[in-house]
């Protein structure tokens, strides 16, 4: 019985490696601080809660082993999506992972120490969040004090010691935060594929007759410098115009003046006197109305014009 108990274990072992998938969608690299996991138990259980999480693979590693994380991140299969945790001096070495690496989508750093030499970032990666103490004094003179140098980094200031930093709340939280939304990128990038996407020049294609109905819009209005048609609200005004237009013009007046003159026009100042007498007539009424020139006219024009003369008086 005893044999058989310890085969089937052994088959059942077989059976689930077996069936446990070759890779996992994101893999999680831990860079412990100065003296391993003893001087970061906080560290130690943050790796475990996320080797909890599925389809994620959690590595550890002694911050001078950095290049031993460089091999396993190259390693990966390609579409496995990399975040690297670092505490302290791992901290500092995450940026020496990213710039051996191909690409690596995040990365966290908590307090970061000011007391080695820190490279600037040369290599691909996604954001960086970094949380660390502006305050040396607290951190043991800069052991967490340290700003990272990268062109995409987000900084998040706290007041914790450089021991206490990894039993934060906040730093626990943020990476499990993170942690999710690397592994959905690859749920919502499919999502994203099956979803066609709609173009805006089929919204704002112009119909068939674009034409015509361009040609409607330009003839829609009249142009500024004409006037418009009297419309159905102006019928009074409209019918005034048109009995207007069709009411025969009066001659000009100006047509008259070639006609021959009477013969009774005083001898001395022939042209002026009928030239007045003409204006005086025509000014006296309508000036679309012809009138006939009489003696009164003549008369009355004699007198205004030459009030000594002996013919002022044409009675006598």
């Amino acid at each position: 019985m005893a044999q058989v108990k310890k085969r089937s274990i052994a088959l059942a072992l077989c059976c689930s490696l077996v069936a446990s998938p070759v890779w996992a969608k994101t893999f999680v690299g831990v860079l412990y601080p100065l003296f391993g996991p003893m001087a970061a138990i906080g560290l130690v259980e943050l790796a475990g809660e996320l080797k909890a999480m599925p389809d994620v693979e959690v590595g550890t590693y002694l911050h001078q082993s950095w290049k031993a994380l460089v091999d396993d991140i190259n390693r990966q299969p390609k579409g496995t999506h990399i975040l690297i945790v670092g505490y302290s001096l791992g901290a500092n070495n995450a940026i020496l992972v990213a710039n051996n690496t191909g690409y690596v989508d995040e990365i966290i750093a908590l307090q970061p120490s000011m007391l080695t030499s820190q490279a600037s970032l040369t290599g691909k990666v996604g954001k960086i969040i970094e949380i660390y103490n502006p305050n040396p004094w607290m951190t043991f003179g800069g052991m967490g004090s340290q700003k990272l140098d990268a062109p995409n980094i987000e900084y998040i200031v706290n007041n914790d010691s450089h021991p206490g930093a990894q039993f934060n709340d906040q730093f626990h939280s943020i990476v499990k935060t993170e942690l999710a939304k690397i592994s959905a990128l690859d749920s919502t990038q499919t999502a994203q594929a099956k979803t066609p996407k709609s173009s805006p020049l089929a919204k704002l294609s112009p119909p068939k007759d674009a034409k015509s109905t361009a040609l409607a819009f330009a003839n829609a209005d009249p142009p500024k410098h004409e006037q418009p048609k009297p419309g159905p609200t102006r019928p009074a005004q409209a019918k005034l115009e048109q009995n207007a237009q069709q009411q025969p013009k009066a001659p000009a007046v100006l047509a008259d003046a070639a006609k021959p003159l009477p013969v009774f026009a005083v001898a001395a100042k022939p042209q002026p006197v009928l030239a007045d007498a003409f204006l005086t007539s025509v000014n006296a009424g309508n000036l679309f109305v012809e009138r006939t020139l009489t003696i009164s006219d003549m008369k009355e024009y004699v007198k205004r014009a030459y009030p000594s003369s002996p013919a002022a008086d044409l009675t006598r």
